[in-house]
């Protein structure tokens, strides 16, 4: 039966995946997987592959912990019961609220992209306006609100850099009349948000934003920058939302709004939140978040499984993990030290590539030597090389994807297996 999955998936998928984002940008192809555990992920034929991929970033953790399978099986023991809380979701929240800047009350989603449509809808409902202003090339999911200019090959590539930008990539199914909720603005330029708010007095509800641009490879911001779009929105009364739901966890307990030292009024949480279980949290302020109670007029933020019981449990196992001591440290280190000596391997052989990252997460880009710090430079990636390298890495054993990260269960065996991949596909370069 496992041998015929391609063919059975094709008659009844649509596209033969579950997802528009399941085909492998490098093959074109989807991969199938018969199981994961740890670093490893196994296809239909059974080979094992290092996960790189690691399910879009959802489990830095690793495949299988069992520390979070066996609170998931404790969960499912007191049975299922999706419509009602439970001392697992009170629990989860209250970590969220230790540990989160911003975090001072959470209301649960199921997924990332719910968790920024609430987000927006809150920003909404608190300031009485419509308009929402995000960034030209950030990702934010897959509702109306956010599928145009959301990813790097979607910008307004004619904007020099100090103006809004067009707004544009809308795909089919979505209503042109989004164009009318939004403001388009190029990232890591304060002086462009300030001067919209200026002329757009008492329009703006929010703002939104990745603090981190995981899912165009691996580009940085500033505190500087951040600390100014905040007085902005001080100054105008708009509601700074940061859409953590990639870079959440990953740079610490306190996401990446803890390592800026910036802390926004609303973030949204997912992925590693549960290391991969179904579930995700609006946190904020509890001036913003008491909207949702408002007795007059609330903002609407439900759902039958929301703060399910699966995904509470999972949630908190994976924060038992990351409060350990010392295990951001030796996660951190060894992910350093391994896409240090990648970087080494390429720049050896002669191949023109940078290795970005911040935290386990990372990317390649090829056709680039210098730090890549807009979406600007992407005109000079080689992205024949990137498909050929790619495709060859999966093909020695190495999976690759969207979303590159070296997980906390990525050992140094593990790695050091990994380099020596590395190095025989560069050599076929």
């Amino acid at each position: 039966m496992e041998q015929d999955l391609p063919s059975l998936a094709s008659k009844y998928l649509m596209g033969g995946v579950s997802s528009s984002f399941r085909r492998n940008p490098f093959t074109g192809e989807p991969f199938y997987v018969q199981r994961a555990e740890g670093p490893h992920i196994w296809d239909i034929r059974g080979r094992r592959y290092i996960d790189f991929f690691m399910g879009h970033g959802a489990c830095p953790l690793g495949h299988k912990r069992p520390e979070i399978i066996g609170a998931v099986r404790d969960a499912l023991d007191l049975g299922l019961f999706a419509e009602h809380d439970s001392y697992l979701s009170a629990g989860l929240a209250g970590k969220i609220v230790e540990h989160v800047p911003c975090a001072e009350k959470v209301r649960y989603t199921n997924s990332g992209s719910e968790a920024t449509l609430l987000c927006m809808r809150l920003a909404r409902g608190y300031t009485g306006r419509d308009k929402i202003a995000r960034i030209d090339g950030h990702f934010h999911g897959v509702h109306d609100y956010v599928l145009c200019n959301n990813l790097a090959h979607k910008i307004d590539a004619e904007n020099p850099g100090d103006r809004p930008s067009r707004i544009g990539g809308l795909t089919a199914g979505i209503p042109q009349a989004i164009r009318d909720t939004l403001y388009v603005i190029p990232w890591n330029r304060a002086d462009v948000f300030e001067s919209l708010a200026r002329e757009k007095p008492g329009e703006i509800a929010a703002i939104i934003m990745n603090p981190i641009d995981y899912n165009n490879g691996c580009i940085t911001t500033t505190s500087e920058y951040l600390e100014a779009v905040r007085e902005t929105c001080d100054r105008h009364g708009i509601v700074l939302i940061f859409d953590e739901v990639l870079s959440g966890f990953r740079t610490g307990l306190s996401c990446a709004q803890g390592y800026y030292g910036v802390t926004p009024d609303l973030c949204a949480l997912a992925k590693a939140l549960t290391n991969g279980f179904p579930l995700a949290a609006v946190a904020g302020k509890e001036a913003v978040m008491r909207k949702i109670m408002d007795p007059a007029d609330p903002v609407i933020a439900g759902g039958t499984f929301s703060g399910n019981l699966l995904g509470c449990a999972a949630g908190l196992a994976a924060f038992g993990i990351m409060e350990a001591p010392g295990f951001y440290d030796g996660w951190h280190a060894r992910a350093d030290a391994f896409l240090g000596a990648l970087q080494g391997l390429l720049d050896k052989s002669g191949v023109p590539a940078r290795v970005q990252w911040l935290g386990p997460n990372f990317f390649i880009y090829f056709g680039i030597r210098e730090p890549v710090t807009g979406y600007g430079q992407f005109d000079k990636l080689d992205r024949k090389l990137m498909g050929r390298f790619f495709t060859r890495c999966i093909e020695e054993g190495l999976y690759f994807h969207t979303d590159f990260t070296v997980s906390a269960q990525h050992t140094q065996p593990v790695l050091d297996e990994a380099l020596s991949l590395f190095d025989e596909v560069i050599q076929t370069l």
